[in-house]
């Protein structure tokens, strides 16, 4: 069973968000006219959404990034000149398309490429920056991608995993840069096909599954969400989650269906972030608890009339403490956001709930089920543990190995241990499967094991997940020598460095005589706490 972070993201990049925005502006009756024409040529995703707010807002900022602003008309303009030209490198001999694949930090250009790749019918695959080469080879493999746009600090990375797609650039001012061909001015048709999303899971051994999400209407979580978390039309983000996750994309594409101002850095530096709110009001500040941790720890001071309006927190561990923490200092702001890639949108915890209930995940918007399931796959009493499955229409179409999630009927496990209170809140107690999420990001301990076992001076290795005040947790590896063989704990790191993606690195490494086991031969994880000795460095 493939599990997913909590959470990985709660919208799909579809008609449910369309309609909500449509409602958002009931009154505007030119906005809604240019979604309505928007919507005939380019359906009912990001693409209209972007045609629509540059008709109606044309000179709005859209995108404010690193390099400076960029407003909804010049985005319109740039991505449709993309759209061109990723069409015509992803077609094929027979007529298909190819899929594109985004390498990028958090700019313009993910935005732009995003838009476009929509508007030439290609499917999007949204790529970690952490991949290995090794992993991108098989990914791109896998996926059929046939065009990559990337960031030229990935360029050495694309180079050895030897891909054959086409390479466009998100920097500099060569013939393949997204800039230049933004500037040519490229028309491009409308899509013949509907594209689909693809999310890369965080990967076990070898390349992370891609979960298929579809770019039409899922209706769950328009009128459910808005009623938990106050969005409006033209609010202005600051999006520091990556946007190749799923948390951070969905708040990307809430910004755009809404006509707002989006502000992200390739970056998060939590000193410029809390320079940024002293400055300046964001209605909505998208971040993960790590991030809310580190701004908490330089007591950055905004004044009142400066604080966010919201604080989206998703992607890993909210833990009560830092709840508590964060809405004593700025108010109650926050909201705790809960679900997978697979299953989409599953609960939200707003400030009353974390109030009430410290450390909740809250509960689910209108059209989305959740149940507790126990061993046996009945539904378990209220305050029992037991399996988290959730049931919408947002659910994922599988993924592209043709394997799918694990599911019981309509409803789709999480792949999380959790229990509902009396007043049907979910509380969160465990990870499936020793999973370790460190950072927002997914670490299985055989894949790291596995990598660690390869090494001529490891006989055995077990991994586990320890907590961290910054990261949630942490990956801790226990070693056992081979007989006569000393090994340096840093030489063990560059060695999985080279092969899994950075956050699968152990950051602590002991090394002990012998690992408890079972008498079929399986670790005690929990047992393994006890036995570190201290890295030999």
């Amino acid at each position: 069973m493939s599990t997913a972070t909590r959470s990985n993201g709660v919208f799909e990049a579809g008609d449910h968000l369309w309609s909500v925005a449509l409602r958002m502006g009931a009154a505007d009756v030119a906005l809604n006219t240019a979604r309505w024409w928007a919507s005939i040529r380019w359906g009912t995703g990001s693409a209209a959404a972007v045609t629509a707010a540059a008709l109606r807002f044309g000179g709005r900022t859209a995108v404010v990034d690193d390099a400076g602003s960029l407003d909804y008309r010049a985005l319109d303009r740039a991505a449709t000149s993309v759209g061109a030209r990723l069409r015509a490198a992803a077609m094929r001999p027979d007529g298909s398309l190819g899929a594109v694949g985004i390498l990028c930090r958090n700019h313009r250009w993910f935005v732009t490429a995003l838009v476009a790749a929509e508007r030439a019918g290609c499917d999007t695959v949204l790529l970690s920056t952490a991949l290995p080469a090794s992993n991108l080879a098989e990914v791109c493999a896998r996926d059929g991608i046939a065009a990559i746009v990337a960031d030229n600090e990935f360029a050495d990375v694309i180079e050895q995993a030897g891909t054959s797609a086409a390479i466009f650039m998100a920097d500099g001012d060569g013939k393949s840069s997204m800039a230049r061909i933004a500037a040519e001015g490229l028309p491009c048709s409308p899509p013949t096909r509907r594209p689909k999303l693809v999310l890369l899971t965080s990967g076990t051994t070898g390349a992370p599954k891609s979960a298929v999400r579809p770019l039409k209407t899922t209706r769950v979580g328009g009128t459910g969400m808005l009623r938990r978390v106050p969005y409006r039309l033209g609010d202005r983000y600051f999006i520091a989650s990556p946007l190749f996750h799923a948390w951070g994309l969905s708040q990307l594409v809430v910004g755009l269906a809404t006509a707002s101002t989006i502000e992200m850095r390739r970056r998060f530096d939590a000193t410029e972030v809390g320079q940024l709110m002293c400055e300046r009001r964001y209605d909505a500040l998208v971040v993960v608890p790590s991030m809310l941790r580190r701004m908490l720890d330089l007591a950055i001071e905004p004044p009142q009339q400066q604080r966010p309006r919201m604080v989206l927190s998703s992607g890993n561990v909210l833990s009560g403490d830092l709840a508590r923490a964060w809405m004593d200092r700025y108010g109650d702001c926050l909201y705790n956001v809960y679900g997978s890639t697979e299953t989409a949108i599953g609960t939200i915890a707003d400030p009353a709930d974390l109030r009430a209930a410290p450390g909740t995940v809250g509960r689910p918007p209108d059209g989305v089920m959740l149940t507790i399931l126990d061993d046996d796959g009945m539904p378990a009493p209220r305050g029992t543990a037991g399996w988290v499955h959730l049931a919408s229409t947002a659910q994922f179409l599988g993924y592209t190995d043709g394997s799918d999630g694990d599911r019981a009927g309509t409803l789709m496990a999480t792949g999380d241990i959790g229990s509902l209170d009396a007043d049907g809140r979910l509380h969160i107690s465990g990870r499936a499967n020793d999973m370790i999420v460190t950072g927002g990001e997914n670490v299985f301990p055989s894949g790291v094991e596995e990598v660690l076992g390869r090494h001529p001076g490891v006989e055995v290795a077990a991994v586990v997940g320890v907590d961290d005040p910054e990261f949630g947790q942490r990956v801790s590896a226990f070693v056992v020598e081979r007989s006569r063989r000393r090994v340096d704990p840093d030489e063990l790191r560059s060695w999985v460095a080279e092969r899994l993606p950075s956050f699968m690195v152990p950051r602590d490494i002991h090394f002990v005589d012998a690992l408890p086991m079972t008498t079929t031969g399986k670790v005690v994880r929990h047992r393994l706490a006890v036995l570190g000795q201290p890295d030999r460095v």
